[in-house]
């Protein structure tokens, strides 16, 4: 497959993923929307509604008349309200005091209630007692039977256990208060917060399908898959949140324990994940970012651990919990705003968008101290509005992150290509240089310069003293340049050569050799000048009568760096073909001249009239 057709294949790839999570979300539209429409049908007709009417004091406080509208603090003590249950009809009609058999149902969000009707004993309505366990933290409908049957005032004692979170609790029990009719009552308040629980498992759903993604990613190596990583994760406990808070909960999923355990946990992992995927983006301030979000990942990490080891409740930790995180999101808006005054381009509407979600947040955890508002009212609509355009920009990256992939792959299968010819090359080196050292100490060289020494001694040991010394310099200088890997310097190339010229002079005395060193300062691969030297004395000039010159010249260009070796023998037809074989290496050391230094060799000869062979080195070899 070419490269065209690599990207093709991408390119089809990525649009395969992007039809494919539009289809799943569009799925997800439409069975929410028909599950809607089934529920619709179910909603049961309009009964009688029940409001309380009397008058409340917190603690010891005086008595005050109960009003609808008017603000009762959860968190400032106990509360007692006295008064009755009122019916009114559909229709708006008032019908009178309850006193009928028919629960009331009363929304309770993390207090207990103790009922004071008459002579009759209390009766107390405590989701934390050891019936539910110690930590059943619970919000949710409760049922009271009114046991008295007359019109008299009843007392209701309100406990809180907490002080934190849930200011708005009497609020939110007398707006609330209605009849509870059986399963009709049950599919109401299940009704009530389909379409936020919808909208949570909808997430949910698109969580799975990104962090899919994320994960075909990680397996092709896609450059941005953490950013995908940390988006399906903050997707999936947004959606477990949304879920969790909705109206009817207890309904939905019976388990008191798990469902406060759920909420609260899916809140603390959704902040911490988009904390470290606003780090993510952090440019400047990164090493902070880090800092921090470790920190609150050891808070985290303790808040969950307490209530397991301790009697804490797992809500009254959630105080702590809002601390750190606003302290983190604190930190982290003065990074944002830092990156946002160094950074220029589009990378500033990033830092402005990471900075909506950390001040929505601060609000919410304000507001719900303040009692203005419950849970995160801001947070839920910043986030969905952040989501469609976080899944624009992921639908974005994708594609374009799998065709860098493809030529991420395509750079990775050229790169071992590269590096098998480069082994290739490295092994055929290792074979010229063995071949070129076998060639040079052949072994009718060998017998000729033995057999010389052997004459020498007798006639002159000085000068065989000499011949000796030269004989092993020249075989020690053949044998160590022969797992040589490295150009060498010029000046040592040049040294082995005098050591062959000084052997073959001792029997060819009439031969004359020139230097003209010019150049020095480069590199060349090893044992490639003394064997175009041997070429112009054994295939020119021994094939003359007598005498020859064999001049040897470096020099540079504005280019190159420049060896010749030129003879006054025999030559040879330039224009006829070589065979290089029987001429000693030079396709090898061709080979390694372009290998080692990108080098060239050019040969130039005519009958009679010598040959000129020509090492060319570029100079941007390093010296």
């Amino acid at each position: 497959m070419d490269s065209k057709e690599s990207k093709i294949s991408f390119f089809n790839k990525a649009t395969l993923c992007i039809i494919g999570i539009f289809a799943l979300i569009i799925l997800a539209v439409i069975l929410l929307w028909h599950g809607n429409a089934n529920s619709m049908q179910a909603t049961p007709a309009m009964v009688a509604g029940v409001y309380f009417d009397g008058e409340y004091r917190i603690a010891d406080g005086q008595w005050q008349k109960i009003e609808k509208g008017k603000h009762i603090s959860a968190t400032e003590g106990d509360v007692t309200l006295r008064g009755n249950f009122h019916l009114v009809a559909p229709d708006g009609e008032y019908i009178g005091i309850y006193t009928d058999s028919i629960p009331i149902a009363l929304y309770t969000n993390h207090i207990n209630l103790t009922f004071y009707e008459g002579e009759n004993e209390p009766h107390k309505i405590d989701v934390e007692n050891p019936v539910y366990g110690a930590s059943a933290c619970h919000e949710g409908w409760v049922a009271h039977v009114l046991t008295s049957g007359s019109e008299e005032p009843v007392d209701i004692l309100i406990h809180n256990p907490h002080r934190f979170g849930n200011e708005t609790a009497i609020d939110e029990m007398l707006s609330r208060t209605a009849l509870w009719t059986g399963v009709e009552f049950e599919k109401g308040a299940l009704e009530s917060g389909k379409f936020q629980r919808d909208i949570g498992l909808m997430f949910s759903i698109i969580s799975l399908v990104v962090l899919g993604t994320a994960l075909l990613s990680s397996l092709i190596h896609i450059k941005n898959s953490k950013i995908i990583w940390l988006f399906g994760t903050v997707i999936l406990f947004a959606g477990t949140y949304l879920s969790y808070s909705a109206d009817g909960v207890s309904f939905w999923r019976e388990s008191v324990i798990s469902n406060t355990t759920i909420l609260g946990c899916a809140m603390m992992f959704y902040t911490f994940f988009l904390s470290i995927a606003v780090v993510h983006f952090l440019q400047n301030t990164k090493t902070i970012g880090i800092i921090t979000t470790t920190l609150l990942g050891v808070v985290n990490a303790v808040i969950l651990v307490l209530p397991i080891l301790t009697d804490v409740l797992f809500y009254d930790t959630w105080l702590y919990w809002a601390a750190a995180q606003i302290l983190v999101n604190i930190v982290l808006l003065g990074c944002l705003i830092r990156e946002f005054v160094v950074t220029k381009g589009k990378e500033r509407w990033l830092y402005i968008g990471s900075v909506l979600p950390l001040i929505s947040f601060v609000v919410d955890v304000v507001m719900t101290y303040l009692g203005l508002w419950q849970g995160g009212a801001v947070s839920k609509h910043i986030f969905i509005a952040l989501f469609a355009v976080a899944m624009v920009i992921i639908l974005r990256i994708i594609p374009r992150n799998i065709n860098a992939a493809a030529k991420a792959k395509e750079m990775e299968l050229q790169k071992s290509q590269l590096e098998a010819e480069k082994n290739m090359v490295e092994a055929e080196l290792k074979e010229s240089r063995i071949s070129i050292m076998l060639s040079q100490i052949q072994p009718h060289f060998i017998y000729n310069t033995l057999g010389t020494i052997e004459r020498m001694c007798l006639k002159d040991p000085p000068k065989a003293f000499e011949l000796v010394r030269n004989f092993s310099l020249y075989l020690r200088g053949n044998f160590s340049e022969l797992d040589s890997v490295t150009p060498i310097r010029f000046e040592q190339e040049l040294k082995h050569v005098e050591y062959y010229i000084n052997i073959e002079k001792v029997r060819f005395p009439d031969m004359n050799i020139e230097y003209g060193v010019e150049a020095t300062e480069f590199v060349l691969p090893a044992l490639s000048v003394q064997p175009l030297v041997e070429n112009a004395i054994k295939h020119g000039l021994m094939r003359l009568e007598t005498g020859g010159t064999v001049k040897i010249h470096s020099y540079e260009t504005s280019t190159h760096f420049c060896v010749e070796v030129t003879d006054d023998g025999v030559g040879f037809d330039a224009d006829a073909p070589i065979d290089e074989k029987k001429h000693v290496g030079l396709r090898n050391i061709r080979g390694r001249l372009k290998a080692m230094v990108n080098g060239a060799l050019v040969l130039e000869s005519k009958p009679g009239v010598g040959t000129k062979a020509v090492i060319m080195i570029p100079k941007e070899v390093i010296v």
